[in-house]
């Protein structure tokens, strides 16, 4: 009975196994490889962001005055010189307040001079009390006046040498009145010159916020009423800068840009100037780059949009390879650092490459102790886990912030480990590695042999949005894997 059973059984799934034959005609499931050669061409990396124009030079105009506006005498676009009168505040206050000024010194003035009569008469009156001292004194010798008509004579001359050093101090407080209301009258005079208002560049009215008729309060601030672009023949462009891509920009780089005012058409500028200030947006971190551009002609205005890009390098007739091939990893393959689409510095472990490459040096480099060694080796297997783990995280700009942080997190703890002397070479090593990860770095492409697919490590250069430099370790006609794909066969 038991055999009988077995058999049914057997015979069961035979039959079901037949069926699946039959259903899939005998097919079974392999990978189909995409591939691409290595080829010659032109390769240029670009960064590419979005900027405002802006005039090189614009002073805004503004009044230290309060008051209502006379007159204009400049309006939009026009072309004003330095010191040309742009505008004229009402001036009756100020001629009036210059006028009271005006009086207040000639009373000053007159005050002085009744100050110095009464030093002269007071004088008069000194000498001749002193004269009459003198007389009294020879007749008390005689005998001929009392000693209280001398004390009295004495009192006289004390009475009027007194009433000389306070006709004195009169006239030095009347020069002091004298200078404040000289002071008075040169700042009433200065506030009515700057009821004049004048353009202080040479340049072009971009923008007019007066009107005449309107009054300005100038309490806190100048209020502003013009914008005068000092030349528009020179023209920059404040471009936002991801942090990411801030590290690989220099002074003087060649940038192309565009306006959608001419989209055919395209202008040329450099960097001028890289500026350190951070501007945080939603935690977003980017830098000011300033770029200049001629405008001989005209055709760009403040404020336009500028679509620019900056070029970081470019190469003629150089090997090249598909971006594709350097994110190809093949399914149960283990990540390496500097595949996978990694191509920059910013990718990978502390100080790029492959994960381990850092902590040999370290080892070889230092004399390490025994804990030091250990401890090390303990980074290194974390750093590997950490990275394999970010391989495949969400999409590039995730994996690039991703691969930053632990960057940054592994190299503080390195430095941990090391004595102050030894992280100073660590410091060090890890400044003498940037450049040569600006100019090649490791990457991994992998080559069909046997239909299997075969990892070959290479070196790669400058890359834009297609492809990427070969350094060395393909030549030219290489084929490289892309992408697979199931199909049935």
């Amino acid at each position: 009975m038991n055999r009988s059973v077995t058999i049914a059984v057997l015979a069961a799934f035979a039959l079901a196994a037949a069926l699946l034959v039959y259903a899939t005609g005998g097919q079974s499931t392999r990978l189909d490889y995409s591939l691409e050669r290595v080829s010659r061409g032109d390769i240029e990396s670009v960064v590419v962001t979005t900027g405002t124009l802006e005039a090189l030079n614009t002073v805004i105009v503004g009044s230290q005055l309060s008051g209502q506006i006379a007159n204009l005498h400049a309006d939009f676009n026009d072309i004003v010189e330095k010191n040309q009168l742009i505008a004229r505040l009402d001036p009756r206050t100020f001629e009036a307040r210059v006028e009271q000024n005006l009086a207040d010194v000639k009373v000053a003035r007159a005050s002085i001079l009744q100050r110095e009569a009464d030093i002269v008469r007071w004088q008069a009156m000194l000498a001749q009390a002193g004269r009459e001292l003198a007389r009294r004194e020879a007749l008390k010798e005689k005998g001929h006046i009392s000693a209280s008509e001398l004390d009295r004579d004495h009192t006289t001359v004390e009475t009027a040498d007194a009433q000389l050093r306070m006709a004195e101090a009169a006239l030095a407080s009347a020069a002091a009145v004298l200078e404040q209301r000289q002071a008075s009258l040169s700042q009433s005079e200065l506030d009515l010159e700057r009821t004049y208002i004048r353009s202080p560049v040479s340049g072009t009215v971009i923008n007019r916020t007066i009107e005449e008729g309107q009054t300005v309060a100038a309490s806190m601030q100048a209020p502003e009423l013009f914008q005068i672009a000092q030349d528009l023949h020179q023209m920059k462009v404040e471009a936002s800068v991801d942090e990411a891509d801030i590290g690989r920009i220099r002074e003087g780089m060649v940038c192309r840009f565009s306006v959608d005012a001419y989209p055919e058409r395209q202008f040329h500028g450099r960097v001028q100037q890289i500026r350190k200030a951070p501007d945080k947006v939603q935690n977003v971190v980017t830098y000011r780059v300033i770029i200049t551009a001629n405008n001989d002609d005209l055709a760009l205005f403040p404020g336009m949009t500028a679509n620019v890009e900056i070029v970081l390098g470019s190469k003629k007739n150089v090997l090249q390879i598909a971006n594709a091939a350097l994110r190809f990893i093949p399914k149960g393959t283990e990540p390496v650092a500097g595949s996978g689409g990694q191509t920059g510095g910013s990718h990978g472990p502390p100080g790029g490459g492959r994960p381990d490459a850092v902590f040999d040096r370290i080892k070889e480099t230092m004399e390490l102790s025994r804990d030091q060694e250990s401890r090390i080796d303990e980074l290194a297997v974390e750093m590997r886990t950490k990275m394999q783990a970010l391989a495949g995280a969400g999409d590039r700009g995730a994996m690039r912030g991703a691969f930053q942080q632990a960057r940054q997190n592994m190299n503080s703890k390195v430095r941990a480990v090391l004595t102050p002397q030894q992280r100073k070479i660590f410091d060090e090593m890890m400044r003498d590695r940037t450049p040569r990860r600006a100019t090649s770095r490791a990457a991994t492409v992998y080559v069909l042999e046997d239909d299997e697919p075969i990892r070959v490590s290479v070196r790669i250069g400058l890359a834009d949005d297609q492809a990427t430099e070969v350094v060395n370790g393909l030549k030219e006609g290489d084929a490289v894997i892309v992408r697979a794909s199931r199909k049935q066969g």
